[in-house]
């Protein structure tokens, strides 16, 4: 997916993630997705959704229908198949985890929105929401977080086809991983720690073989300790 198109819907993401009047323009971008024909144009939306998609450059209006930019018409299959699993993740998401942060506890917060995104297949997302709690992050906590996005960024990899962009990222997140096994932050990680070598033993043996992709379980709460 283009890189603007990709910024912009997670952007959108992480809006709808910590608020529910957020989620308009996923729910826009569903509604383009559902109606859109093969020239990316949709017909069928709401007044209000056509503002929305129109109000960036990814978008235009016409006629009362929706454009997709000419430029972007090679992600019109990626979008439809993204659109609806954003909506449904940031739904999942605020009804498990709340949709805003309490005071002081961001990392606990954004620990159990990142279960929706990864399970979700939404790694590129998953990155962008944990990266800022990972530059704040100090000592074992920064090195957990910093495992779950090099993991989350190697599988991102996988996806577009970078096998060794995967294998090196996925490698590297692990072995942080693996330090704070079974488990740390309320994360199982003996079994996630596990999936990722074998998948990794899997791509390295058959670089173009499809991979079953592990779910990410996280129980409990965030703490000042890792464990």
């Amino acid at each position: 997916m283009t890189p603007r198109l990709r910024n912009l819907l997670a952007e959108w993401c992480l809006a709808a993630l910590r608020d529910n009047r957020g989620s308009a323009p996923l729910r826009a971008l569903v509604a383009f997705a559902e109606r859109a024909d093969e020239t990316g144009r949709a017909e069928g939306l709401t007044a209000e959704q056509v503002v929305l998609l129109d109000s960036t450059d990814c978008f235009a209006s016409s006629g009362g229908a929706v454009c997709l930019a000419p430029r972007l018409l090679h992600d019109l299959p990626a979008l439809r198949a993204r659109a609806t699993r954003l909506l449904q993740a940031t739904a999942e998401s605020r009804a498990r985890c709340g949709s805003l942060a309490r005071p002081g506890s961001l990392a606990s917060w954004s620990l159990c929105a990142t279960e929706a995104l990864f399970n979700a297949g939404l790694f590129f997302e998953v990155h962008e929401l944990l990266e800022s709690d990972w530059r704040r992050a100090t000592g074992d906590l920064k090195t957990l977080l910093q495992g779950l996005l090099q993991v989350a960024v190697g599988f991102h990899h996988q996806a577009e086809g970078n096998v060794r962009g995967a294998l090196s990222r996925l490698h590297a997140g692990n072995e942080k991983l693996r330090r704070f096994r079974p488990a740390a932050q309320g994360i199982e990680l003996e079994g996630l720690c596990s999936a990722v070598e074998r998948i990794v033993a899997r791509l390295r043996a058959m670089p173009g073989a499809p991979v079953e992709l592990p779910r990410l379980v996280v129980r409990q709460p965030f703490s000042e300790s890792t464990r």
